[in-house]
């Protein structure tokens, strides 16, 4: 015959089978604004920000008040920067031409001279006899910035550059002019334009008001983890 259990095991069991779910997380929404340059961090962004909700603006740096959101997405490091700021990886800037170009490689000082208006030919680096057609970004993205700081010294761009708007516009320039030189990162150039020059590798930061807390520092803490 099956003996009854002890009543202090039996209220015990009860007890524990009264205990209630643990509550789920609660959807925080997150503000993020993000250059065009950091775009292949969205993804990351939005695998990181599990439950919670991302609203993503795409802002040239010149525009962008990293105190009025969450999260700042930029390449390079702003001056006088007086929030706190995370480096979540890092991009390589280049200097991109068509794939057909027989120039296949450029020096620094050959970089400068082509986007300063200086060579006007191909033929003045080793190419063909055929007018350079060199593409730019507004002064205000931040792989601009960064391009003119470095590639460039701080002097201006030549007055015949076209401006892409976007990534995306530069490449597919490139892409369908066999004479023309544009600057691109790492992270979207595709097999339509070949790289020429490596003018630098850059931190990809991400800025944020005050010191992070809660979902927006486990988002910080994952995109350190992840590659776009």
């Amino acid at each position: 015959m099956r003996r009854p259990l002890p009543a202090m095991v039996l209220v015990l069991i009860l007890l524990a089978g009264c205990n209630p779910p643990m509550p789920a997380a609660t959807p925080v929404s997150i503000a993020v604004q993000y250059s065009a340059a950091t775009a292949p961090w969205l993804t990351g962004i939005y695998d990181c920000a599990n439950v919670n909700v991302v609203t993503a603006e795409q802002r040239a740096v010149e525009f962008q008040d990293p105190k009025s959101v969450d999260l700042t997405i930029r390449i390079g490091q702003p001056d006088n920067l007086d929030i706190p700021a995370y480096q979540i990886g890092s991009e390589e800037i280049l200097v991109i031409v068509n794939p057909k170009n027989p120039v296949k490689s450029l020096t620094a000082e050959q970089v400068r001279r082509i986007f300063n208006g200086q060579t006007l030919s191909w033929q003045g680096v080793g190419g063909s006899n055929t007018q350079v057609q060199a593409w730019v970004y507004s002064s205000g993205e931040d792989i601009q910035q960064i391009f003119e700081s470095l590639a460039l010294d701080g002097s201006p761009v030549t007055s015949n550059a076209r401006l892409a708007t976007s990534p995306d516009e530069m490449a597919l320039a490139i892409g369908n002019d066999v004479n023309a030189v544009g600057i691109l990162t790492q992270s979207l150039k595709g097999d339509n334009v070949s790289d020429a020059f490596l003018v630098a590798t850059v931190p990809v930061l991400a800025l944020t008001k005050s010191a992070p807390q809660g979902a927006v520092q486990t988002l910080i803490a994952c995109l350190q983890n992840k590659v776009p």
